[in-house]
């Protein structure tokens, strides 16, 4: 499940059966998308509109792409998080996009009785502490991009926790068993 922007340039992963869902957030996305489907180049007009670089292809049958219904993008970012609607800008970006975990969440929180969450949440006082489980990002990176709000989905997370909502297994979120 990616942005475009999210998805990796190089797949190491070429499992035949694996599903790619793309997550669509501006109009550029789409065509991007559609480009990957059927194996067509994106023009430069629609590069222009990505804020960092996009893969050229991926490596999986047409068969194997979904499209994540933008309603619960839509739905994380101004009901959930409570972003200002998206507005046009000639250049440059808003931190209005919700990151995929807290999309992720809210899909599964659509789908599912019960949500835990484990390893999650951003320790920002750690820099060097690796972002995802996946790779080896540090966290300071999200201070340096400029399309989440890390603060806000922080805020809103801990909120979810504390209210009981979802399930923090590991205390990334709210550490309950540690020392204030």
């Amino acid at each position: 499940m990616s942005y475009p922007e999210g998805t990796p340039l190089c797949w190491m992963d070429t499992d035949p059966h694996s599903v790619f869902v793309a997550v669509i957030y501006k109009g550029v996305d789409l065509s991007w998308i559609s480009a990957m489907i059927r194996k067509l180049s994106v023009t430069f007009w629609e590069w222009v509109f990505f804020w960092q670089r996009v893969p050229q292809k991926i490596p999986l049958d047409p068969s194997r792409f979904r499209l994540l219904n933008p309603d619960v993008v839509r739905q994380t970012a101004l009901d959930f998080l409570e972003y200002p609607e998206p507005r046009y800008r000639l250049w440059g970006w808003d931190q209005n996009v919700p990151t995929l975990g807290v999309t992720a969440l809210s899909l599964a929180s659509l789908l599912c009785d019960e949500v835990s969450l484990a390893g999650f949440g951003y320790n920002l006082s750690q820099q060097g502490a690796p972002l995802h489980y996946y790779d080896n990002l540090p966290m300071s990176l999200m201070q340096q991009q400029n399309m989440h709000n890390v603060d806000k989905e922080t805020q809103y997370l801990h909120r979810l926790v504390r209210e009981g909502v979802v399930s923090d297994l590991t205390g990334g979120i709210h550490c309950s068993f540690c020392s204030s």
